[in-house]
């Protein structure tokens, strides 16, 4: 699937000076930087004004904006996608914009995906990326200061408000997998939750997109119980799963993270299951590591962009509607 780009034109007030992107079609060949991200996503709100809205949700520890782009904003079901809560993870970044640009530019062509309001952020982790691009290729965390520690950062994705202190483990504030001082204590996590919470009964599915290790993971990850109507995420699961084995001959494993991977404690998947949305997924993208090159940028987008759109399809078509595992 290739891009192709036109241009309408509207007005918007931004605090963005659009200059350093001039071709949209950089978002999705090369790694951007935070001031290019939002650029981006505020011209695509420029251009297509319609249809794009941008909306400021939270402010890191250092004063880096949290956006969500909005896209169909006038839709009352809602697909929610988070992407880079983890700073390394660089491809679910790039992904997350390809699906954004193909949206915008070629919505026109998948009438079945524009029933739904898209709501994305990008870019999660802010502070973290950058400090990935600066000082640190494999930084996780964010950056924010730790109280009584000479440490930085969290692991947001252990951060959230459910089952955060199930965790009987003390883990040191200098390691990655630190989950902070307490529950929503960070602002990317905090922001994120409200605003499942605000959008929890509209929203047909949730994606946490990570790298790397080619799964897909539905709830629960805190216990290997069985999360309460939890067929519903798996069969969305199974679907992603199935479409990027028959286009691109990438084999995807369905389960939950206590099953597959191991136990953990405050993330966003669970607390998605928590507050009631429809299906909640976390997806586990590429299998070649958390670097990969710019000429396989488009490569991965495609691949998301074919599971995530399939699952969304998927999704609306089982709300409400328990299928037993």
């Amino acid at each position: 699937m290739s891009l192709c780009f036109s241009r309408n034109t509207a007005k918007i007030n931004s605090p963005i000076n659009f200059s350093a992107i001039v071709d949209p079609t950089e978002a999705i060949h090369r790694f951007l930087t935070y001031e290019e991200t939002n650029e981006f996503l505020y011209t695509l709100a420029l251009l297509f004004s319609g249809k794009v809205s941008v909306e400021k949700i939270g402010e890191t520890a250092l004063g880096r904006d949290i956006n969500v782009i909005n896209i169909n904003y006038n839709a009352k079901k809602k697909v929610i996608l988070v992407a880079n809560l983890h700073a390394r993870e660089w491809a679910a970044m790039s992904s997350a914009l390809y699906i954004i640009s193909e949206l915008v530019y070629n919505g026109d062509q998948y009438p079945e995906l524009s029933q739904f309001r898209w709501m994305i952020i990008p870019m999660a982790n802010p502070d973290g990326y950058e400090y990935t691009r600066i000082y640190d290729r494999y930084w996780s965390k964010n950056r924010s200061p730790q109280p009584n520690s000479r440490t930085f950062g969290v692991d947001l994705n252990g951060n959230f408000g459910y089952k955060w202190d199930e965790n009987k483990y003390r883990v040191d504030p200098s390691s990655r997998t630190y989950n902070g001082p307490s529950a929503f204590s960070e602002r990317e996590s905090s922001a994120i939750g409200t605003l499942l919470n605000q959008h929890a009964d509209n929203t047909i599915l949730y994606v946490d997109l990570h790298t790397f290790g080619n799964h897909i993971f539905y709830p629960w990850g805190y216990t290997t119980d069985k999360a309460p109507d939890s067929g519903k995420s798996r069969a969305v699961a199974i679907v992603g799963a199935d479409i990027i084995r028959e286009k691109y001959q990438e084999y995807y494993t369905v389960g939950t993270p206590a099953h597959l991977f191991q136990r953990t404690y405050g993330s966003s998947l669970d607390y998605c299951h928590s507050v009631g949305i429809n299906v909640c997924l976390w997806f586990e993208q590429t299998n070649v590591g958390f670097q990969i090159k710019e000429n396989d940028i488009e490569r991965f987008g495609q691949e998301a962009w074919a599971a995530i759109t399939a699952m969304a399809v998927r999704a609306n078509q089982i709300v409400d509607v328990f299928y037993p595992e």
